[in-house]
């Protein structure tokens, strides 16, 4: 190996001149300081290819000093000399790049075979990132974005990591949300009905407590055989072991577990790197994968509330992230009733078929007028059917929209019952009846939490419906409340006032004069 430049940190000067010797002597050349400021400075206006640092220095820690100088100098290795150490100063020291922990009681020629190894592993690590990672790495993100679903993912990502890293087992673990513990979702090298049934809650075990920290552990056994993470390690021929949380935008996924047991490998803080490129990548695919199944999903739902509700209230429904009940408020809203006159007594004289086919053209038909003025939709009531105007979603001229679908409606419909009367006499009989309040009611979800109606309540929906199914046929009956809003605007008669079932006071009553009025006068 050619001669390096070694940065040696140590406040005891019997440890300096030791390290010093043992290293100059084998032709590298070693700096000495006593503090973490001086290495910081000293770091600045040189290059150094191996920082040994004591843990405890004055003024700022061992570790605190190599993460400032590895900021500057991301390629430089490091080892950590430490009195005692315990787990979380393990896990710290790696995840600011020490590639090894040694003891104060090291003697000269272990530290120089460990300073040995740890330079011939940086130079060798980093040339391979250079030369071999960066456009398989390129290529290999092309790979994550493209993936259509969790499972692709999660083989890509083994596959990559077993290119990238000399590893003898590989398992990936996600976190279900259900049963708040991790779970092996792909694994290789590892027998599957063992992996099958590994269940590990946060905080348990090393792969517990990555997840509930977000942060990586590196254990090597013939360097850290007494610390901490040791007792974590239940299978006693593992040598070396990463494992790596995925973490999320906004929380941790899952861990990446792999391990070794040629005493050979031992792994540092290049193959961290390695997997904090592979993992962040493969990330990024999981969430997209995420928003592409929930984009999907959000449309599968909300076509299928659209069959049952209104294509605003599908979204309100949909976009509500809280508790359903509590959608709604009273408002000041006109309402449209459409009712099917004589038909309980036309079904009597038609199939099955007949009835169904013919009220999926009238629904159809209802659905398409009451969309084309901005009407929302209610609910569909045997052979009747209800719509909002003004609420959820406000408009101009609620009033004028629902007396415009009222004269449409009314006039198509006698299309299609003309047609019908082409197939049967029974369709002679039939007409709409069409009436429109206007007044405060509640617009929201009304039930249980089992069980949710969207729906229209007040005084005003009743009179509505009331005089849809009181009013002859053809007629388009409107509240002294609708009159007023559209007074006119449209040729109108006054009719005698009524006295409605379920109403306390006389109801004053117009009607409108629907072949006299050409609705595309009114359109915008």
């Amino acid at each position: 190996m050619s001669p390096r430049k070694i940065l040696v940190v140590n406040a005891k000067p019997v440890i300096a001149d030791t390290s010093r010797k043992a290293l100059a002597d084998i032709g590298h050349e070693v700096f000495c300081v006593s503090s973490g400021e001086q290495a910081v400075a000293m770091a600045r206006g040189n290059r150094f290819d191996l920082a040994i640092v004591d843990s405890i220095l004055p003024g700022m820690t061992g570790v605190e000093a190599f993460d400032i100088i590895r900021q500057t100098d991301p390629s430089i290795a490091g080892i950590l000399v430490a009195n005692q150490y315990n787990m979380d100063l393990v896990v710290q020291a790696m995840n600011k790049g020490f590639s090894r922990i040694l003891d104060k009681s090291t003697d000269s020629r272990e530290l120089v075979g460990a300073a040995q190894k740890a330079l011939a592993v940086a130079g060798l690590r980093d040339e391979n990132i250079r030369l071999k990672t960066l456009l398989p790495l390129y290529k290999l993100g092309e790979k994550f974005i493209a993936s259509n679903s969790m499972k692709e993912v999660y083989e890509l990502l083994l596959d990559a990591v077993g290119q990238q890293i000399n590893a003898l087992s590989i398992s990936l673990m996600m976190f279900d949300e259900e049963e708040s513990s991790l779970h092996v979702v792909a694994s290789r090298g590892m027998d599957e009905t063992v992996v099958s049934g590994v269940t590990i809650k946060s905080g348990e075990k090393i792969a517990g407590w990555v997840y509930e920290h977000g942060e990586p552990i590196i254990f090597n056994k013939q360097t850290q055989a007494q610390s901490p993470l040791a007792k974590y390690l239940l299978r006693d021929e593992i040598s070396a072991s990463i494992s790596f949380p995925l973490v999320g935008r906004d929380k941790v996924l899952g861990v990446l577990n792999i391990s070794q047991t040629s005493t050979e490998v031992e792994y540092c803080q290049s193959d961290v790197e390695m997997l904090s490129v592979i993992c962040g990548q493969a990330v990024m695919a999981l969430e997209n994968v995420v928003y592409m199944e929930d984009r999907e999903q959000h449309a599968r739902t909300k076509a299928l509330f659209e069959q049952y509700v209104a294509p605003e209230v599908a979204e309100i429904l949909l976009s509500s992230g809280g508790n359903l009940l509590e959608i709604g408020g009273v408002q000041i809203i006109s309402v449209l009733f459409a009712d099917i006159r004589n038909f309980t007594l036309a079904v009597q004289h038609l199939s099955q078929h007949d009835i169904h086919l013919f009220l999926t053209q009238f629904f159809d038909l209802f659905s398409e007028v009451a969309f084309s003025w901005k009407g929302t939709l209610n609910k569909y009531m045997g052979d009747a059917a209800l719509v909002a105007f003004g609420a959820p979603i406000a408009i101009d001229k609620p009033s004028d929209a629902a007396v415009c679908m009222a004269v449409e409606l009314s006039q198509r419909f006698e299309q299609l019952r003309c047609k019908w009367l082409q197939q049967s006499d029974v369709f002679d009989k039939l007409g709409l009846g069409i009436g429109v309040s206007r007044g405060e009611m509640f617009l929201g979800n009304v039930g249980s939490s089992r069980r949710l109606d969207y729906t229209v309540i007040g005084t005003d929906v009743n009179i509505a419906q009331r005089l849809a199914s009181s009013t002859e046929s053809g007629h388009i009956l409107l509240t002294e409340s609708v009159f007023k809003d559209v007074e006119g605007s449209f040729p109108m008669k006054k009719e005698k006032s009524r006295h409605l079932r379920g109403v306390e006071y006389e109801v004053k009553l117009y009607s409108l004069q629907s072949d006299l009025v050409n609705v595309e006068d009114y359109l915008d």
